[in-house]
């Protein structure tokens, strides 16, 4: 019995029914019926685009039963096409839900596409739908998927070939190590017999391809620990999975979808064998045949040499070392041009696609980070690593360091693994001295894996954080650990442990060791006291101020740090409360007191570096010591500033405390109207991005976004009205379909003003006569180019009060 078709209702869409309707009226065989949209047939590829948007925008209004009505609607051999139009970030999203009514339907859509794809024979399509596929159908699959054999092999083209391996040794991994184990063999005896069947060889590249991909397999394998004899059966089987040795010819007939796997495993090999001087004669060869390859192929076998030699460097003992590091060098030498798209983007001495790399000064730094590993200076080591520009080196050379800092941890009386990450204390120390050490054993490689600037070890010394130093004293205690105690200063006075040390803290020699004070619990609140401490006592010269903006603005909330001033409140009409006035007590006198520091306030181009965005409260600190603003003289208007920084720093909150909110026109526009026209090293002080949270955080709150456009109306400059008029239309574009909680009022969705601050918006261009003005602008704006059809689909959502008007900016 056939199955009747999905069909999607206008409840089913709710608030997207508008946009979903008409994305999915342009395609071929989909019929409008009042509130219902029908398909005649499953769809096909035409008009799959359109498709594919309307699943993205359901998905991301968290309609996902209705984004699976329409998936269903597909006929299942486009559906691996559609799941990739729609995007990973977005399946994933709409996968990951728990909801029966989600999961169900969408299993069983992805179920038939699976087995279509395998009943045709499209391994390729197979193993793109393989990661969205439910458990069940994997199993189904790897129970159906056809032994492999010579002769159905030879009917596949040599990237057919390469999915069929590769689904063979996934559906093996899916049915369990020991499954596994017992398909590789039989995988080795299909290479075996495509070596003895063709007497000219011609089938050796199809079995250079698959023994590739079984070496890699095996390498994956990990059998437990209580798994003895198939640990033992691994390890034979990774003797037996040996590639033949590489010629021109053989590499050129291997398919391009897979030669990188093929070099990648020659070079490991070759890198792996027993003796040094074999593995040295081994990577000679393979250097030398790189010069025979066509470019693309002889930068990558290049790069796995480089990764091989690297590796080789950082591990081998010292004596073995020693005795090859010549010839190691002379493998270096041919190598020394790389493709670029291999290396971090700071590499310098560019030329061309690719990048210059001295074999002695490779050989030198493997020399001196060995050093510092035998000397067990690992801090330098660690900045070795940092420092270095060539990945390839440094992945090797963070194992090694890693390896000893978990064995500096063990001494200590840790236990440590890098991974999966785990720490944890084996034995408590009995006396204070005891424990002293024993901490700063901790805090010491802590500051160590933070030094590499590597996220995973960054990871793993947050993780001995959160252990060895929980408490709130814990961040002064490794500070005072860092610096030592303070010093007379040139008058006799000791300063405090916090004004002597945050400046040393934030210079570049110990930035690692700052690092790991604001990972610490309390660390950031810490530092952002004593910073606000040092600028609100004039303790800070122009150096240290120069310091701790370059060094904290972009890192640590200042927020909570600023005095906090003290208001009285007004309910208004629908009880909202506004800010009525700002007594003048201590805090608002302090925050007076730092714009007379202004006179001090010296800094030469340059000093301060405004590349990143800053947190909140620097913003509200630059202008208080940089800028001659007379509106921060009125107190309403300081805390326009303080609202303002703190909305550019929040992009989802959009104030802290909801100030911005509680603030009565004009004080919050004024303040922005001021800070625009602020600059930091010649650049605004208010970044785009900043501005757009601004904007977002008005829009979230009809009285906030109406005081806004009344504003943005009285800025006399044209150029800069339209400007504003057309910042304001891409975060209003940005704010539609936001389903996350409202800024100001938790129980609301983001974008319930939307509807609204649409129809004003597009009122006051017409009432400006702007509004060719602003599309012309967006049009113009790298930025905004979309932005004209985004806003016309957004328009035509909110059409009440302009049902006569085709959508679009305020049009006439």
């Amino acid at each position: 019995m056939t199955k009747p078709l999905p069909f999607l209702t206008k409840k089913d869409c709710a608030g997207q029914w508008g946009r979903v309707q008409s994305l999915l009226g342009q395609v071929t065989g989909v019929k409008i019926v009042g509130d219902r949209i029908v398909v005649l047939s499953r769809l096909g590829e035409k008009g799959l685009d359109h498709v594919a948007e309307a699943i993205v925008i359901l998905v991301d209004a968290d309609r996902l039963v209705a984004a699976c009505t329409v998936f269903r609607m597909c006929e299942p051999s486009v559906r691996l096409k559609l799941l990739k139009l729609c995007g990973s970030e977005r399946v994933n999203r709409w996968r990951s839900s728990d909801d029966p009514q989600v999961c169900k339907p969408l299993d069983r859509a992805l179920d038939a596409a699976a087995h279509e794809a395998l009943g045709s024979k499209k391994y390729g399509e197979v193993r793109g739908l393989w990661p969205w596929c439910s458990p069940a159908t994997r199993k189904g699959v790897a129970t159906l998927l056809p032994r492999l054999t010579v002769q159905m092999l030879s009917k596949l083209s040599g990237d057919e070939l390469v999915e069929a391996v590769r689904l063979t040794l996934e559906c093996g991994r899916e049915l369990g190590t020991a499954k596994c184990l017992v398909e590789i063999p039989l995988l080795l005896s299909v290479v075996d017999e495509l070596k003895t069947t063709n007497p000219l060889n011609t089938n050796l590249p199809r079995a250079a391809t698959m023994m590739s991909m079984i070496c890699l397999a095996v390498d994956e394998l990990s059998p437990g620990a209580d798994e003895g004899e198939l640990k033992e059966f691994a390890a034979k089987l990774k003797g037996m999975a040996r590639l033949p040795e590489l010629t021109r010819d053989l590499v050129n007939g291997c398919p391009d979808i897979v030669r990188d796997e093929v070099l990648r495993v020659a070079v490991v090999q070759a890198a792996a064998k027993e003796s040094p001087g074999v593995c040295v004669t081994h990577l000679l060869g393979l250097a030398a045949l790189s010069d025979q390859l066509g470019e693309s192929d002889a930068d990558r076998l290049r790069f796995h040499i480089m990764s091989a030699v690297s590796r080789l460097l950082v591990r081998w003992d010292e004596s073995v070392y020693q005795a090859h590091k010549g010839a190691l060098l002379v493998v270096l030498a041919t190598q020394d041009r790389i493709p670029r798209g291999r290396f971090l983007s700071s590499v310098v001495g560019k030329t061309g696609n690719t990048v210059e790399k001295p074999a002695d000064t490779l050989i030198q730094f493997a020399d001196d980070f060995r050093r510092a590993v035998d000397t067990d200076d690992l801090r330098t080591a660690a900045l070795l690593i940092r420092d270095w520009p060539y990945p390839e080196f440094g992945n090797p050379a963070r194992e090694r360091l890693s390896e000893a800092v978990i064995d500096k941890l063990a001494v200590a009386g840790y236990k440590a693994e890098l991974r999966p990450f785990s720490f944890m204390v084996l034995a408590e120390m009995s006396t204070d001295v005891e424990q002293e050490e024993q901490r700063s054993v901790a805090l010491q490689m802590a500051v160590v894996l933070a030094a590499t600037g590597d996220p995973e070890c960054s990871q793993f010394a947050g993780t001995i954080l959160s252990i060895v130093f929980p408490m709130p004293e814990d961040p002064q205690w490794a500070i005072q650990w860092i610096v030592g105690e303070p010093k007379p200063d040139i008058v006799g006075a000791i300063p405090t442990l916090m004004i002597n040390a945050l400046p040393l803290l934030c210079t570049a020699e110990l930035s690692p060791e700052l690092d790991v004070v604001l990972k610490m619990d309390e660390g950031q609140k810490l530092v952002a006291e004593a910073a606000m401490d040092g600028f609100l006592n004039g303790k800070w010269n122009n150096a240290n101020k120069a310091l701790l903006f370059n060094a904290l603005a972009h890192r640590v909330d200042l927020g909570p740090a600023l005095p906090a001033i003290k208001t009285t409140v007004r309910l208004e009409d629908g009880g909202k409360a506004r800010i009525e006035q700002v007594l003048d007590g201590r805090p608002l006198t302090a925050l007076k007191e730092l714009e007379g520091w202004r006179m001090f306030f010296n800094l030469s181009a340059g000093q301060v570096q405004h590349v990143h965005p800053w947190a909140r409260g620097w913003r509200f600190l630059w202008i208080m010591l940089a800028t001659k603003t007379a509106f921060l003289k009125e107190p309403m208007f300081m805390m326009g500033a303080i609202a303002i920084d703190a909305a550019a720093a929040d992009g989802l909150r959009g104030g802290a405390d909801e100030l911005l909110h509680r603030l009565k026109f004009p004080w919050a526009q004024e303040a922005l109207d001021a800070m625009l026209q602020i600059q930091v090293d010649d650049k605004p002080l208010l970044s785009d991005d900043d501005l757009q949270n601004v904007l977002r955080a008005m829009l979230s709150d009809e009285q906030l976004g109406r005081d806004m456009f009344i504003w943005m109306g009285q800025v006399d400059d044209p150029i800069r009205k339209v400007e504003l008029h057309a910042e304001a239309a891409q975060a209003l574009i940005s704010l539609a379909g936001d389903s996350s909680p409202c800024r100001f009022y938790p129980k609301r969705r983001a974008d319930h003003a939307v509807g609204e601050m649409v129809r004003m918006f597009e009122f006051r261009l017409r009432f400006l006569n702007i509004g060719k003005d602003v599309e012309t602008k967006m049009n113009k704006d790298a930025k905004t180019k979309a932005g004209k059809k985004a806003w016309r689909e957004i328009s035509s959502m909110f059409p009440p009060s302009r049902r006569e008007m085709e959508p679009g900016l305020g049009q006439d």
